[in-house]
Parts: structure tokens; C-alpha cells; sequence
């Protein structure tokens, strides 16, 4: 397998630009998942990786060889597509030894490349089968042992799980995470749901309007997001965002006042704030509980068993939504109490930047 290195790629479509100057520095054997909204970049940036498409500038790195210019099949790249693209009239064994017989191996290895390809992959009951004959996860397994045969150097893959129904996506999930295991292969996944991203990656790529917001590991993005834009994209619920006014600042941090008149000291580094500034506090839904503090009129209750999730509006008109203990005793249109742990609190200034926690005082010796 191979590092992969991203120095500086643009791409641009006549007036357009969709990539502003990504750098990334991918490890070998690595899982790295690319994810964003719709029309963020991802995408096309996976495709200038496979040489699909060419970046208008900068360098394409592969195991510290320079592929920017090489053709697809000179990359050491395969690719997995959100489609299967199968031959319906051959079987899954032909369909996986296609691009071995392309390459006019000998029929040997092929079997033997075959053989292993579907073992790992649990395909070997079904290699005389045609496509038609194969659930939609088995498709998608075949397609992706006709990436394995080719001993790539790093596999792409494109949103492959968008088209299956969502308990098979959970499975499949699951499989690739093997997978990837099993071959100790680099990997590079693009999707735009974030929960493949959290539960499957090694690392994640946050992409917005064609610009890397944020790389790191799903629990350092979900901890300590570096914007507005990445701390609501990562985490399921989303995290609420409430409008609030700073008060001050003092050694424990920044007081701000809620618009429903609740005054908290968060724990971060005032930055440029003044009094009178406004600024977001982040929540997460799992870090609400009932008390005192926030008013939320509940809209909509979901009991989920375990957990009941909690749907209402704030004091100044805004959504929030908190995850609370399945049996809370809570009911549709009373309006309840929200509290939270300012440590839990992240706060984003007006041009939506994190402002940085304030670190605990050092204890004398």
C-alpha cells in the first residue's frame, strides 16, 4: 500500500472554483473519509485523485511518486462507484476477473486472484451466480473484489453505500471496516453522511465550499470542532446553536446572557469579544438535561426507548433539541427547563470560528 499526498489542488471550471487549494497528507494504510454537504468538492476531488479529472494545479503523490499527470491506470488506484457498473450477463466470478483477463494474466492466477478476492469478501457460494440473481450489499461486494484482484495501492471509493436501504448500509459499514482491516490497505471514502464517516474513519476530511474546514480523528472533530460549520455537520442530533450577548470577561472566562435572560460563565478565551458582541453557544443534544437554566417550549417528543429526544423552541424563537433519559418525564406542549455544563459549551464569534478553551490554572507545587 502508499501514503497519498494532496499539495496544493485547484480546480476550476471556466469562471467557477470548486477546489481552493487542498492539502492533505494521507497515511499508509490509512481510512480517511471525505465528507460535506452537496456541491463541498468531494467528489471532484476524489476524481482528480483516480485521474478521472485533472486539477487545474498542484501535485498528486502516490507512495512518493508523482502521478499528477499519469494516466488512471498508471496510479495504482482503484475505484469503487456509487453504481456497481456489473456485466449482467456475466457471472460474479467473470465480473470480478474482468480487469485480470484485460490484463492477460494467466488463467492460474486468476483463479487463485479470484479465489482470495471472494473468500474475503464471503462470495464464494455465489462466484456462478449472475448479478441479477445478488441482493443489493452482494452487488456491491462484487464490485469491490474486482478492486481487491488488482492489488491497488489505495482504493477509492465513491458514496458506494447511497444506494442500499439503511439497515444494509449499517451492515455494509461494518464489512467495509473489515475489509480494510483484512488488507491493511490506504483507503480513501467519500460521502456526504456523516455517521459512515464517524463509525468508519481513521481520519476526516470536513469539506465546504471546496475548502478543507477541518482533518482530524471523528472524536477531535465531535470534541473540539475548529468552526460553526464542522461542530453542526459532525454529531447526530445536530448541536444546537443559541444566540447570545457577551456581558464580560474575567479569569474564569467570558459571561455571556442568553436571550431568554440566563447568565452563564463559559470557560474560553475571550478573544476580541466585548460587551454588547454576539456570539453562539454550541450544545450538543446529549449534553442538555432537565433543570434550571434555558426555556424550551417542547414541540415534538420522540421515545426512542433508551433515549427520548426532545424537540422545542427557545426563548428567542430559535430550535432546540435535547437528548434526554427515555422515560423523562416530559409531554408535548409544556415548556421545560434545560441546563448544561458550561465545560460541555462551545462558543463561535460572528465569522463563525471556535473560540479556544481556556486551560485549567496549573496547581502550585
Amino acid at each position: 500500500m502508499a501514503t497519498l499526498d494532496l499539495q496544493n489542488i485547484t480546480k476550476t471550471f471556466g469562471a467557477a472554483k470548486v477546489l481552493h487549494g487542498i492539502d492533505l497528507a494521507i497515511r499508509d494504510k490509512e481510512f480517511v473519509v471525505f465528507v460535506g454537504p452537496s456541491g463541498c468538492g468531494k467528489s471532484t476531488l476524489l476524481r482528480i485523485i483516480a485521474g478521472l479529472d485533472e486539477a487545474s494545479s498542484g501535485r498528486i503523490v502516490i507512495g512518493g511518486q508523482d502521478v499528477s499527470h499519469a494516466a488512471p491506470v498508471d496510479r495504482g488506484i482503484s475505484m469503487v462507484f456509487q453504481s456497481y457498473a456489473l456485466y449482467p450477463h456475466l457471472s460474479v466470478y467473470e465480473n470480478i476477473a474482468f480487469p485480470l483477463r484485460v490484463a492477460g494474466l494467466p488463467e492460474a492466477e486468476v483463479k487463485a486472484k479470484v479465489g482470495r478476492a471472494a473468500d474475503i469478501l464471503q462470495l464464494t457460494e455465489k462466484l456462478q451466480l449472475k448479478p441479477g440473481q445478488l441482493s443489493g450489499g452482494q452487488r456491491q461486494r462484487v464490485a469491490i473484489g474486482r478492486s481487491i484482484v488488482r492489488n491497488p495501492r489505495v482504493f477509492l471509493f465513491d458514496e458506494p453505500l447511497s444506494n442500499l436501504d439503511a439497515a444494509l448500509r449499517g451492515d455494509m459499514r461494518v464489512e467495509l471496516s473489515q475489509l480494510h482491516r483484512d488488507l491493511s490497505a490506504t483507503m480513501v471514502y467519500v460521502t456526504h453522511d456523516q455517521v459512515e464517516a464517524m463509525t468508519m474513519a481513521h481520519r476526516i476530511v470536513v469539506l465546504n465550499k471546496g475548502r478543507v474546514e477541518q482533518f482530524g480523528s471523528p472524536m477531535e472533530l465531535y470534541h473540539h470542532p475548529a468552526t460553526r460549520f464542522v461542530a453542526t455537520f459532525i454529531g447526530q442530533p445536530n448541536m444546537n446553536l443559541v444566540p447570545a450577548t457577551v456581558l464580560g470577561s474575567d479569569a474564569a472566562g467570558l459571561a455571556v446572557e442568553f436571550d431568554g435572560g440566563h447568565r452563564v460563565v463559559l470557560p474560553v478565551e475571550p478573544g476580541n469579544a466585548k460587551p454588547g458582541d454576539r456570539v453562539e453557544v454550541g450544545l450538543r443534544p446529549e449534553n442538555l438535561r432537565q433543570g434550571e437554566g434555558l426555556s424550551l417550549r417542547l414541540r415534538v417528543l420522540e421515545r426512542l426507548g433508551g433515549v427520548a429526544i426532545v424537540h422545542g423552541q427557545s426563548a428567542d424563537g430559535g430550535r432546540i433539541c435535547a437528548s434526554l433519559a427515555g422515560d423523562a418525564a416530559v409531554t408535548e406542549g409544556e415548556t421545560i427547563g434545560l441546563s448544561f455544563n458550561p465545560a460541555d459549551a462551545h462558543v463561535f464569534d460572528a465569522e463563525g470560528r471556535v473560540m479556544r478553551r481556556r486551560q485549567a490554572p496549573a496547581l502550585a507545587a
